[in-house]
């Protein structure tokens, strides 16, 4: 049994033009809703736009709509009283006969844009999210440096580019004297006070172009290109003074530092060339500079 239903009983606006003129044959009482027009108000279906929606009808669904007979979703904006618009998507197809017209179907696209403004704004969250996440990911926790692994990937890429140009570099391995009495004796509280205060006075003394990292619990390593007026060595015993002239719950802080420099040598050798020296200044006293030119051949 055929079910008794009419144009007006359909969720959606139903509405069809002359093909000739785009006058309105008829519309049903939902596109009214929708449009917030009085029936016969306006005979002129472009006219019940927007003046960008009234061009986009003109120039592009119309010339579409004699082209291949159809057109699908195009979204558009219909005029509201007072002064407001609505967004609709529109279906249409000519319909050809003794008097050629077009079938008008128009659905509010309001819920549509809200969800699609919901899913990128969740995009965008997610996005942030993961930026969040890498930036964690690559930064040591207590210090607020770069950790190991974004080090060794920066640094690598960095020496790399100074192999091209053949431009030298200069790897730093810094490590805090007697740690371990600190911690044993004033506290891991304490401990982790002095690693701050290092790392930021390694920060703040660094070059722009400087490639900073804690990488172990004592241990800081600065990756940098010799095109400072600053020698590498002047650079090391600045910090090693910066250093020894502050002082945490009384305390006096040194550092002994590896200082391996290179125009040819790879990141592994710079590493283990300042891993060594580094090992050579503690086992001379502490509290010094080892460097030495590696030869990456």
């Amino acid at each position: 049994m055929t079910p008794d239903f009419s144009p007006q009983d359909f969720p959606v606006g139903l509405v069809v033009t002359s093909l000739s003129d785009g006058e309105i044959l008829f519309a049903n009482q939902y596109f009214y809703q929708v449009s917030q027009q009085e029936p016969e108000h306006e005979s002129r279906f472009a006219a019940l736009f927007t003046a960008a929606s009234s061009i986009v009808l003109e120039s592009f669904v119309m010339p579409m709509l004699l082209h291949q007979g159809y057109c699908n979703e195009i979204q558009l904006s219909l005029r509201i009283k007072p002064d407001g618009v609505v967004p609709v998507l529109v279906n249409a197809r000519i319909e050809q006969g003794e008097s050629p017209c077009i079938y008008w179907a128009i659905s509010t696209a309001q819920q549509r844009d809200s969800l699609y403004q919901e899913l990128v704004n969740l995009r965008n969250d997610l996005e942030l999210r993961a930026e969040r996440l890498e930036v964690l990911s690559q930064t040591d926790e207590l210090t607020g440096l770069m950790n190991r692994r974004a080090f060794v990937s920066r640094a690598t890429t960095l020496i790399k580019q100074g192999l091209r140009h053949g431009i030298a570099y200069s790897f730093f391995m810094i490590d805090l004297d007697h740690f371990k009495h600190i911690n044993d004796q004033q506290g891991h509280d304490v401990g982790d006070e002095v690693l701050h205060k290092v790392a930021q006075l390694l920060a703040s003394n660094s070059r722009e172009n400087d490639l900073l990292a804690r990488i172990g619990g004592e241990e800081f390593a600065i990756i940098t290109l010799n095109q400072s007026s600053e020698s590498p060595m002047q650079f090391a015993e600045k910090l090693l003074s910066k250093i020894r002239a502050e002082k945490i719950h009384g305390m006096d802080l040194t550092v002994s530092i590896g200082l391996a420099i290179s125009a040819k040598a790879s990141f592994e050798q710079l590493y283990k060339g300042a891993d060594i020296l580094l090992y050579d200044a503690k086992h001379q006293g502490r509290n010094r500079l080892m460097w030495r030119d590696i030869d990456g051949d």
